[in-house]
Protein backbone atom coordinates (compact mmCIF):
# COMPACT_ATOMS: atom_id res chain seq x y z
CA UNK A 1 0.00 0.00 0.00
CA UNK A 2 1.22 3.52 -0.79
CA UNK A 3 2.42 5.69 2.09
CA UNK A 4 -0.11 8.24 3.35
CA UNK A 5 1.16 11.80 3.71
CA UNK A 6 -0.24 15.18 4.63
CA UNK A 7 0.79 18.05 2.39
CA UNK A 8 1.02 21.60 3.73
CA UNK A 9 0.58 24.40 1.20
CA UNK A 10 0.67 28.02 2.33
CA UNK A 11 -1.69 30.21 0.27
CA UNK A 12 -2.05 33.96 -0.13
CA UNK A 13 -5.81 33.97 0.50
CA UNK A 14 -8.80 31.83 1.34
CA UNK A 15 -9.97 32.00 -2.28
CA UNK A 16 -6.63 30.74 -3.55
CA UNK A 17 -6.56 27.94 -0.96
CA UNK A 18 -10.10 26.88 -1.87
CA UNK A 19 -9.33 26.88 -5.61
CA UNK A 20 -6.27 24.69 -5.07
CA UNK A 21 -8.09 22.41 -2.60
CA UNK A 22 -10.99 21.92 -5.00
CA UNK A 23 -8.62 21.14 -7.88
CA UNK A 24 -6.70 18.58 -5.82
CA UNK A 25 -9.84 16.80 -4.62
CA UNK A 26 -11.72 16.95 -7.96
CA UNK A 27 -8.70 15.47 -9.74
CA UNK A 28 -8.22 12.80 -7.05
CA UNK A 29 -4.80 14.09 -6.15
CA UNK A 30 -5.99 14.45 -2.55
CA UNK A 31 -8.80 12.66 -0.74
CA UNK A 32 -9.48 15.58 1.58
CA UNK A 33 -8.25 19.15 2.01
CA UNK A 34 -8.67 21.55 4.90
CA UNK A 35 -7.86 25.24 5.27
CA UNK A 36 -7.26 27.52 8.21
CA UNK A 37 -5.91 31.06 8.67
CA UNK A 38 -2.31 31.49 9.83
CA UNK A 39 0.15 34.30 10.49
CA UNK A 40 3.57 33.78 8.92
CA UNK A 41 6.96 35.35 9.64
CA UNK A 42 9.69 34.73 7.09
CA UNK A 43 12.51 36.30 5.09
CA UNK A 44 11.81 36.94 1.41
CA UNK A 45 14.38 38.59 -0.87
CA UNK A 46 16.39 39.77 2.13
CA UNK A 47 13.51 41.43 3.99
CA UNK A 48 11.54 40.28 7.02
CA UNK A 49 7.91 39.63 6.06
CA UNK A 50 4.78 39.26 8.21
CA UNK A 51 1.76 37.90 6.37
CA UNK A 52 -1.77 36.75 7.03
CA UNK A 53 -2.03 33.58 4.95
CA UNK A 54 -4.13 30.43 4.70
CA UNK A 55 -2.72 26.96 5.30
CA UNK A 56 -4.08 24.23 3.05
CA UNK A 57 -3.54 20.69 4.34
CA UNK A 58 -4.20 17.85 1.89
CA UNK A 59 -4.34 14.12 2.67
CA UNK A 60 -2.87 11.95 -0.07
CA UNK A 61 -0.25 9.32 -0.90
CA UNK A 62 3.37 9.75 -1.93
CA UNK A 63 2.69 8.65 -5.53
CA UNK A 64 0.55 11.78 -6.05
CA UNK A 65 3.21 14.28 -4.88
CA UNK A 66 4.69 15.13 -8.31
CA UNK A 67 1.20 15.84 -9.69
CA UNK A 68 0.31 17.91 -6.63
CA UNK A 69 3.48 19.97 -7.04
CA UNK A 70 2.70 20.62 -10.72
CA UNK A 71 -0.89 21.64 -9.91
CA UNK A 72 0.13 23.96 -7.08
CA UNK A 73 2.83 25.64 -9.15
CA UNK A 74 0.29 26.20 -11.96
CA UNK A 75 -2.46 27.57 -9.69
CA UNK A 76 -0.46 29.46 -7.06
CA UNK A 77 0.44 33.16 -7.07
CA UNK A 78 3.72 32.77 -5.17
CA UNK A 79 7.02 32.52 -7.00
CA UNK A 80 8.09 29.83 -4.51
CA UNK A 81 5.01 28.20 -2.96
CA UNK A 82 5.48 26.13 0.18
CA UNK A 83 4.70 22.48 -0.55
CA UNK A 84 5.77 20.20 2.31
CA UNK A 85 4.81 16.54 2.70
CA UNK A 86 4.89 14.84 6.08
CA UNK A 87 4.62 11.09 6.59
CA UNK A 88 1.67 9.86 8.62
CA UNK A 89 2.91 7.64 11.46
CA UNK A 90 -0.46 5.98 11.99
CA UNK A 91 -3.90 6.02 10.37
CA UNK A 92 -7.03 4.08 11.26
CA UNK A 93 -7.89 1.18 8.98
CA UNK A 94 -11.23 2.66 7.96
CA UNK A 95 -9.73 6.07 7.06
CA UNK A 96 -6.88 4.38 5.19
CA UNK A 97 -9.36 2.32 3.16
CA UNK A 98 -11.49 5.40 2.41
CA UNK A 99 -8.46 7.48 1.38
CA UNK A 100 -7.12 4.82 -0.99
CA UNK A 101 -10.58 4.19 -2.49
CA UNK A 102 -11.17 7.92 -2.98
CA UNK A 103 -7.84 8.42 -4.75
CA UNK A 104 -8.46 5.56 -7.20
CA UNK A 105 -10.90 7.60 -9.30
Amino acid sequence: MMEIVTVSITCASGDQAQRIAQHLVENRLAACAQTHPIHSTYVWQGAMEFSAEVMLTAKTVTAKLPQIEAAVVALHSYEVPEILAQSVAWCSESYTAWLHETLKG
